[in-house]
């Protein structure tokens, strides 16, 4: 069973353009490691702002939100899934995102890649789908992942390759790895939809947009890519005959988008990032289930992702005050059944580095131009100074519109500007459910500049 390419391409576009209008500003190692600033192992606190990444595990979670060794990161899940689409937001956790960003001479995202783990999408109702690495290339191939964790840009195989395409020989229990990151188009064949104008590439937005910050304003950088795929779909290998596998038809996968599509708009500073990725996904696949009872529909997963080159933890001030500006990204839900809208605002920070107290505001918040009532002041409390924590912060958000958690990171060297010392930048991550039960959910993040 597929999602119908008009409907799909309708939803995408409709969803993203309003990321887009909300953007503002506008290697493949997988270590946080140097290139992320330092660690706990002793290397060097070096501030790269070529490469940073979010961290390959998930060191704790507290109150909603998972932190990194370079991050912290949120994420919900739909609520009302079917056939063609998805709606409705949930926070959820468990989860792990990592975000791998290079940039360019202009220190704008010039190459990102997504990879998503345990967020719940089955393609046989019962097991978690293989790891998905999201490189949104625009030419053929695949993409895996070697033993020392770096990405590898492998070769697409031929879909005459049933050893490697083995649903022909082992069906069901084929191997799904060689099912996911995979890359089909644009190729020589002609796509094959119920359309007539059939989309012949996977790749629908790359674009990036320089910010105002290195002037002294508040509009970080700005990185958006949108990319159609087809993991889990069999017909990318023929019939062990060399024919058409049952349900397909022609050869190789039908459409670009088959099975979903996924996204990623970074904002981004000098040291800090932050992403907002959505992964739509076909589960409980026909071809895959081996258990009656379920049916084949969409599922999406969207999260927040604040990542980059950590502050050294001890050379974090333990006097002083130093604040902070910048702006809010995220998803609203007015009800657990509503489509989220995607909504910018305004964020201030002021870290008090004696008294161990975060005090943060997120104000003037809209979707074009409705207001969101996501606004709330909150004070956390900071991690002692001279520990290996005393770069992050976390705590419970408990309004009398919202529940829900909040953490943040520091980022880049320590500033002396305005005659206050504190790290240069600021980032984090927040995940909200209504107080009064009416199943409004929010997942968001922000980005912010020491003044």
């Amino acid at each position: 069973m597929r999602i119908t390419i008009h409907r799909a391409c309708l939803l995408i576009l409709t969803t993203f353009s309003l990321i887009a209008c909300g953007g503002g500003g506008g290697s493949d190692s997988s270590s946080g490691g140097n290139s992320s600033g330092g660690g706990s192992d002793g290397s060097a606190y070096t501030y790269a702002t070529d490469y940073q990444a979010s961290g390959t595990t998930k060191i704790k979670e507290e109150n909603g939100v998972a932190v990194t060794s370079a991050g912290v990161q949120v994420f919900g899940k739909s609520t009302v899934d079917d056939i063609t689409t998805t709606s409705g937001m949930t926070v959820s956790s468990g989860g792990l995102a990592q975000v791998r960003v290079t940039k360019n001479s202009e220190g704008i995202v010039s190459k990102l890649a997504l990879l998503l783990s345990d967020i719940g999408i089955k393609w046989n109702a019962v097991d978690e789908r293989p790891l998905i690495i999201e490189t949104f290339g625009s030419t053929q191939g695949r993409t895996e992942m070697a033993d020392d964790g770096s990405l590898v840009e492998m070769t697409l195989p031929d879909p005459t390759n049933i050893s490697f395409y083995d649903y022909a020989t082992k069906a069901k229990s084929a191997t799904k790895e060689h099912y996911a990151n995979n890359r089909y188009f644009p190729r020589s064949t002609a796509s094959r939809c119920d359309t007539s104008t059939c989309p012949t590439e996977e790749v629908i937005t790359s674009e990036s947009t320089k910010g105002d910050w290195r002037a002294g304003g508040t509009t970080p950088d700005y990185a958006q890519e949108i990319r159609l795929h087809e993991d889990g779909d069999i017909h990318a290998g023929n019939a062990a005959d060399g024919g058409i596998l049952e349900g397909g038809s022609g050869v190789g996968v039908p459409f670009p988008g088959s099975k979903g599509y996924r996204s990623a708009d970074t904002w981004g500073f000098l040291y800090s990032n932050l992403t907002a990725w959505l992964s739509q996904d076909t589960v409980d696949i026909a071809e895959w289930v081996t258990q009656s009872g379920t049916a084949e529909h969409n599922q999406n997963r969207r999260g927040i992702v604040a990542f980059g080159a950590p502050t050294d933890p001890a050379s974090v001030p333990s006097g002083g005050t130093a604040t902070y500006s910048g702006n809010v990204y995220g998803w609203y839900a007015a009800s657990s059944t509503a489509e989220p809208v995607f909504f910018r605002g305004a964020a201030s920070i002021t870290l008090n580095f004696a008294t161990r107290r975060a005090t943060v505001s997120i104000q003037d918040t809209v979707s074009g131009s409705d207001s969101v009532p996501v606004t709330f002041d909150l004070t956390l409390a900071m991690n002692a100074a001279g520990t290996d924590s005393a770069n992050y912060f976390n705590g419970a958000v408990s309004t009398s519109a919202w529940t829900g958690g909040m953490g943040a990171k520091y980022f880049g060297p320590i500033s002396t500007s305005s005659g206050s010392s504190g790290p240069a930048e600021l980032a984090g991550a927040f995940s909200l459910k209504a107080a009064g039960g009416s199943g409004a959910a929010v997942v968001a993040g922000f980005i912010s500049r020491k003044q």
